[in-house]
Order: structure tokens, then C-alpha cells, then sequence
């Protein structure tokens, strides 16, 4: 199951070419967001990431961009490569690009930063990227602005959450959410987490604090 918030998120996604994907179901809610089980090459994760001991973390169909960008056109135009942004992070979740910014046919992209959440997550109160960022690539806002952008959605499997594949309770998603977008609700007498996407904003938090490996909570970058 996959979420996405768009006007016409399904068309986004699909493209012209519909005969190569399948969509076996799909609903929206009140705030617009859709969720669908879609079937086809084009949906294969092709962005993987492990955790620094080689576990496997999580797979995400796009890349997210770092804090404040919103269109990858125009942040991979202004990106240097430089890698002060990269330095300069303190929870060291921005890292070099290799080939993530080949899903959008972009092939000169290695070099250029995106985000991860293996080792921290993008605090609201901080916003270190941005100051150091020369090209304006990365925007300064100030910091009320900044956690109102997204970058990215939270996604849930509860096919590898620990409280179906272990039988034990967890929260830590829910806890450690600073923008309190994650709820519990009870499936099948199981407590799992239910994603505000009005609320969301692909910080990482969920992501980096998950337990389970691969993640069962992680960011789809938009």
C-alpha cells in the first residue's frame, strides 16, 4: 500500500503509459491523500539504504531532497556538489547522491545531497543546511517556516513492524514524532500506527527511532 498527496497523485505516478502498471486498489481520503495498491516495473523500490552495521533499513521508491527544497528540478540545478550542507548537518542524515536521482532520468546528479535517516532525523529547531548553503539550493527560512515544509511521507509496512512479526508492543514511532503526526490504532487487536499526512513532514523521526529492520516505518520522498 502506498501513499501519496497530489491533485491527481495516481496520474503522477502512473504517467501516460498506464498498460505497464496495474492499480488493484485505491481510496482517498478527506484531506486528498490517496492510498493504493499499484502493481508494475515502474513501482519497483530501486533507492535502498542500510544501517551502519549492514542491516537492511529502508527502500523508497524517490529520493528526498533535504530540508526546505521543494522541486528537484530546481534544487539539482542550483547544487554545487560542494558538500558543506553535508559537513555541516549535526545529525549527519544529509549525504552525497549516487545514483538516486536516476528514478527522474537525471544521470549527472552523483555528488548532489539528499537526505537518509539511518543516523538521525531533521530536528524542526534546526536549520544548519541552509545557513551554510552558498547557492541558495537549500533555502533559509526561518525556523517557524521550515517545519511547516515537507519533504517527504511517512509510510508504514506492518508486515516487518515488530509488533506483528515479534508479538511485542511499540510505540516509538508514535513517541518520538515531533510533529505528533503519528497515532496509535488497534488492527486485528494489535496497536499500530496510524500517519496524519496533514501533519507529516518526512522529518525522519519515525524512521530513524523504528526498531525493526528493515524499517517498518520510513519516508517516501515526494
Amino acid at each position: 500500500m502506498a501513499h501519496w498527496h497530489d491533485t491527481d497523485p495516481l496520474q503522477r505516478y502512473i504517467g501516460q503509459d498506464s498498460t505497464k502498471v496495474k492499480v488493484l486498489e485505491a481510496s482517498q481520503a478527506p484531506d486528498g491523500s490517496v492510498n493504493a495498491v499499484l502493481q508494475g516495473e515502474r513501482f519497483e523500490k530501486q533507492i535502498r539504504t542500510q544501517m551502519p552495521d549492514g542491516s537492511p533499513a529502508a527502500a523508497r521508491l524517490y529520493p528526498i531532497l533535504p530540508p526546505t527544497t521543494l522541486q528537484y528540478p530546481d534544487f539539482l540545478k542550483a547544487c554545487t556538489g560542494c558538500g558543506k550542507c553535508i559537513e555541516a548537518c549535526p545529525e549527519k542524515i544529509l549525504k552525497a547522491a549516487h545514483r538516486e536521482y536516476e528514478v527522474y532520468d537525471i544521470h549527472d546528479a552523483a555528488g548532489k545531497a539528499t537526505a537518509s535517516f539511518e543516523l538521525g532525523y531533521c530536528r524542526p529547531n534546526c536549520h544548519r543546511c541552509a545557513e551554510v548553503c552558498e547557492t541558495g539550493a537549500i533555502p533559509l527560512l526561518d525556523l517557524a517556516q521550515k517545519r511547516a515544509v515537507r519533504t517527504g511521507w511517512a509510510q508504514f509496512n506492518s508486515r516487518t513492524c515488530i509488533t506483528r512479526t515479534d508479538h511485542v508492543p511499540c510505540d516509538a514511532c508514535i513517541r518520538h514524532c515531533p510533529h505528533k503526526a503519528i497515532t496509535p490504532v488497534e488492527k486485528n487487536g494489535l496497536k499500530i500506527p496510524h500517519i496524519n499526512t496533514r501533519l507529516c513532514t518526512g522529518c525522519g523521526a519515525c524512521e530513524f527511532y523504528c526498531p525493526a529492520r528493515p524499517k517498518a516505518i520510513y519516508v517516501e520522498g515526494l
